[in-house]
Parts: C-alpha cells; structure tokens; sequence
C-alpha cells in the first residue's frame, strides 16, 4: 500500500558548493582588505551607505574579520535594517578559503538543520549566509568606492 504522506528526504549538503563558495569569498575578501594586519579598518561606501571591515584577529593561520554597516543615508525600518550586513567571517590562509562564523543573532551555523527548528533555520542555511557573503562581496568589488584605505586603531 502506497503512504498518503510525502516523505521529503533529508536535506545533505553540498560540500563542492560550499567549498566553492567559500574559496571565492576569500579571493574577494582579498581583493577588499589588501592587508590583514590585526586591528586594519577598512571602509567602503556602497548603495548610499558606509560599510566597515576590521581585522579582529590574525594567526599564522588564520584571521576573522568583522564587516559591519557604520552609517546608512537611507531611512530604513527595522525589517530592512535587519538586511544589512553584520557578519563575522573567518579566512583559512593555507586552505584559501573564507567562512562565515557568526551573522547578528546567531552565532554558530550547523552544516545542517532539522526542519523545522525552534529558530525556524533553513536546512540549508549554512550555505546560505556563504551565499549571501559572496553576493556582497562581489557587489562591493565591482561597485563599491573605497573611502579611506586603513586605519590603524590608535593612529
């Protein structure tokens, strides 16, 4: 006897995707933070807003940095608001890559979730907060004017 349920298969994730993903993220991350000294500020201004980017932490390894709406032209409710970048982002050096490590609220990313969940988190959401890096990378390489290249913290 066939079920009267749909039995939808469990999400798995697509590791080239995402390996990918994160592989052009750190190639554009580059290209925007030309230097990944520890506490290096970078500004940006884009779609009629300023945006920042700090190195936070740099190992021999590793670095995370921060990127971060600083100021907005643009009067914006809290639903949009809730849009704009507030990311926490680690690059790998020896593996070129670039993960996202924390977005607003959340603060880890399962590679997957059940669904649904008490966050209401997309099975997938992982990919989706690399996805979205990638997208605002690339729109700030190509249409982003950098304002003040560095600023070292105490200068």
């Amino acid at each position: 006897m066939v079920s009267k349920f749909y039995s939808k298969p469990k999400y798995q994730p697509d590791l080239l995707a995402l390996h990918r993903n994160c592989a052009n993220n750190y190639m554009m991350l580059l290209k925007l933070v030309p230097s990944l000294e520890s506490q290096d500020y970078f500004f940006y201004h884009l779609d009629d807003a300023c945006y920042q980017i700090h190195v936070i932490e740099k190992t021999q390894y590793t670095s995370v940095v921060s990127i971060e709406t600083i100021a907005s032209n643009v009067n914006v409710t809290e639903s949009v608001n809730a849009l704009t970048p507030q990311i926490k982002v680690r690059l790998y050096h020896d593996a070129q890559m670039a993960e996202v490590l924390a977005s607003r609220q959340i603060r880890y990313f399962k590679s997957r979730y059940d669904y649904p969940n008490r966050l209401m988190q997309q099975p997938d959401e992982k990919h989706q907060i690399n996805q979205y890096l990638g997208q605002w990378l690339r729109h700030c390489c190509h249409d982003g004017r950098v304002t003040q290249l560095t600023h070292k913290q105490g200068n």
